[in-house]
């Protein structure tokens, strides 16, 4: 009889020799080729960016659907061939972009033996601003261009459905940065300092003011903690926070909970499911609460959408004065101002933000409509004590403008999107 552990070797040796043959079958089912990195989802690339951008540069990468035995050469190159490809299937009428703001022709690249990816091919952009104050030669104002790219090789077949990128450039007047945060949010470290500039500007206040831009992805309803109903947009959690949803609220509407000792008006307004936000379009929402007046405002794209008088303490006083910045006064383990945070880790925004703000002051309908996207000469304004455009388009540091310096950082690393276009509602409605 044979050797029980010989037999077994032999078995094992067996299986393993049927796997590797197996997987390596199923590994090459389908012949090899190559493709652009950017087309692997959608061939069409937005390229939306700011109209203070003089340069910009896209990042291309040839890649191979598997590694191959020898190196792979291809060329990447522009091809004003496919304009009329494109023109044609999307019913459009684009036009190329004008060469002077092109720097870049073709990139012959290489992909080594046993690798899937080539080196990264630059395709920049320059003179976008033109040239002196007049910018003349500027690239035109919310128009958009196209930008044909296509791969050839002599020594691979192409993925055709993926050799082709189409770059929408598109030098636009609205806000086109704004950052993701998705299961992600910004902390605020300068507030946790006592006597900081920053600090003391969020506390004592008797007024606030809190708005920002947003875009909301998914609500989420379920969540690694559990159910979920509630999507955090700014503020202190159980203090004075601004958010969406709630436990027995409308998932989707916007709720005021001042529930803390300087506002004392609860969670404002009442459920109503007439006044939901949707997932896919950019919203204005900004809240305000007045201690004097007792006003609690909510608005929505500028426009009032909420009001309640009589709202909150009943005499102001040292004692009831508004804090959002707790810990710098010592308050233990108090809840801290954040954007995309309040409870725990399980309540974020799962969205965009841009033009994030905070004011010790409650902003007028008209201040609110008339400067829902930018604010001019912020350091000017020492009511306006938090301005986070999110216009860096990279890193982990969210600068503020206003004349306080609170700059945030994020908990995990920010996801910038490209293509960002915020349309602003005030301008439309003239």
């Amino acid at each position: 009889m044979m050797n029980k552990h010989l037999y077994l070797t032999v078995i094992l040796a067996v299986v393993a020799l049927c796997g590797c043959d197996r997987f390596a079958v199923a590994e090459h089912t389908f012949e090899n080729s190559v493709y652009l990195n950017v087309s692997a989802t959608d061939q069409v690339q937005l390229t939306t960016f700011s109209n203070n951008l003089q340069e910009l540069t896209k990042e291309v990468i040839v890649t191979l659907a598997y590694p191959a035995k020898e190196a792979v050469t291809a060329t990447v190159s522009i091809d004003e061939s496919l304009i009329a490809t494109y023109n044609e299937k999307h019913g459009t009428s684009l036009r190329m972009l004008p060469s002077k703001y092109i720097d870049f022709a073709s990139a012959n690249v290489s992909i080594p033996a046993g690798k899937t990816t080539s080196e990264t091919v630059a395709v920049k952009l320059k003179g976008l601003m033109g040239e002196g104050e007049e910018q003349a030669g500027a690239l035109a104002v919310d128009e958009t261009y196209i930008l044909p790219l296509r791969i050839s090789s002599s020594s691979m077949k192409i993925m055709e459905s993926s050799a082709i990128a189409y770059y929408l450039v598109r030098r636009s007047s609205a806000i086109t940065s704004a950052a993701s945060l998705h299961d992600n949010w910004i902390n605020f470290p300068l507030l946790d300092v006592p006597d900081s500039p920053q600090a003391n500007a969020y506390n004592g206040l008797t007024a606030v003011t809190y708005e920002a831009l947003i875009y909301l992805d998914q609500f989420d309803l379920t969540n690694d903690f559990g159910a979920c109903n509630i999507s955090s947009v700014m503020g202190v959690e159980q203090y004075l926070l601004m958010r969406i949803g709630d436990t027995n609220f409308e998932r989707q509407q916007i709720q005021f909970d001042g529930s803390g000792g300087g506002s004392a008006f609860g969670k404002f307004p009442a459920s109503d499911p007439t006044k939901k936000l949707y997932e896919g379009q950019w919203y204005h929402v900004a809240c305000t609460y007045d201690q004097a007046a007792r006003q609690v405002r909510v608005y929505v794209n500028g426009k009032l959408q909420s009001e309640g008088n009589e709202q909150g303490i009943s005499v102001m006083g040292a004692d009831n004065r508004i804090n959002l910045a707790q810990r710098a006064l010592g308050v233990g383990e108090a809840y801290q101002f954040f954007l995309g945070k309040s409870y725990n880790d399980f309540r974020p925004l799962q969205g965009k933000m841009a033009e994030a703000r905070v004011w010790s002051v409650a902003r007028t309908p008209e201040e609110i409509w008339e400067n829902m996207y930018r604010i001019k000469n912020p350091k000017d304004l020492p009511e306006l004590i938090g301005y986070w455009k999110f216009d860096e388009g990279k890193g982990n540091t969210i600068k503020d403008y206003s004349m306080y310096g609170n700059d945030g950082v994020a908990e995990k690393d920010i996801v910038w999107p490209a293509g960002i276009e915020i349309p602003e509602i005030n301008k439309e409605e003239e």
